[in-house]
C-alpha cells in the first residue's frame, strides 16, 4: 500500500483539509475585523464610510464561525476514531472526545487533557512525531488564554454596548475582542495542521 492510500484510509484526513480551509478563511475575516475596529479607534470619520462593511463581515464571520465549529467537532470525532485504529489502547474515545470539548465546567479540564493525551502519545515516537506533539503541548496554554479572554472581553463588550452605547472606549473592547478572536483562530489552525501531520506520518510509518 502506498502513502496516497494511506492518507485516503485515514478517517479524519479530507475531514481535515476542509478544516484548515475554514479555517484560514476565518482567519483572513480575523485580519480584516481587527483592521476595521482598529480604524475605529483611530480613524473615526474613515471607519464611519466602513461602518457597513463591518457589519456585513460580522455577519459573514459567525456563519463561517459556526460552520467551522461544526466541522471541528465531526474531525475531532474522526480523528480519535483513526487514533483508536492506529492505537488499540488509546484512552479517549471519539466520543469522549466530544465531550471533553463541549460539556460546560467539564471541558476545563478536558480540553487539555485530550490534548495533552495526544501529545503524550506521540511523544514516544521520536524524531518528527516527538517534536509535533511538542508543538501541540506549547499550544495549550495559549489556547485557554484565547478562549477565556475573548469570552470575558466580548461579555464585557457587549454589557457596555447594552448599558452605554456611546461609551468613548467601547472601540477598544471591540479591538481587543478581535485581537484575542484573532489569536485563538490562529492556535486552532495551527493544531489542526499539527495534530494532522502527526496522524498522518503515523499511519505512513505504521505500514512501511
Amino acid at each position: 500500500m502506498n502513502n496516497f492510500n494511506t492518507v485516503i484510509s485515514l478517517k479524519s484526513a479530507g475531514i481535515a483539509r476542509l478544516l484548515v480551509r475554514l479555517l484560514w478563511v476565518l482567519l483572513g475575516f480575523g485580519v480584516a475585523s481587527t483592521v476595521l475596529s482598529l480604524l475605529q479607534v483611530i480613524a473615526k470619520p474613515l471607519y464611519g464610510l466602513l461602518a457597513s462593511l463591518d457589519a456585513l463581515l460580522s455577519i459573514v464571520t459567525l456563519l463561517f464561525s459556526l460552520i467551522s465549529i461544526i466541522v471541528f467537532m465531526i474531525w475531532l470525532y474522526r480523528l480519535h476514531a483513526d487514533l483508536k485504529d492506529i492505537f488499540k489502547e488509546y484512552p479517549i474515545t471519539p466520543g469522549g472526545a466530544i465531550a471533553r470539548f463541549l460539556i460546560p465546567i467539564y471541558s476545563l479540564w478536558g480540553i487539555a487533557n485530550t490534548l495533552s493525551t495526544f501529545a503524550d502519545r506521540f511523544k514516544g515516537e521520536g524524531e518528527d512525531l516527538t517534536r509535533l506533539s511538542e508543538q501541540v503541548r506549547s499550544l495549550i496554554g495559549p489556547l485557554y488564554g484565547c478562549m477565556i479572554g475573548s469570552n470575558l472581553v466580548n461579555r464585557l463588550a457587549f454589557t457596555e454596548a447594552v448599558k452605554n452605547p456611546e461609551d468613548k472606549f467601547l472601540p477598544f473592547w471591540f479591538l481587543f475582542s478581535c485581537i484575542l478572536d484573532l489569536g485563538l483562530t490562529a492556535i486552532l489552525l495551527q493544531l489542526a495542521k499539527t495534530m494532522r501531520t502527526a496522524i498522518t506520518q503515523k499511519a505512513k510509518s505504521a505500514i512501511s
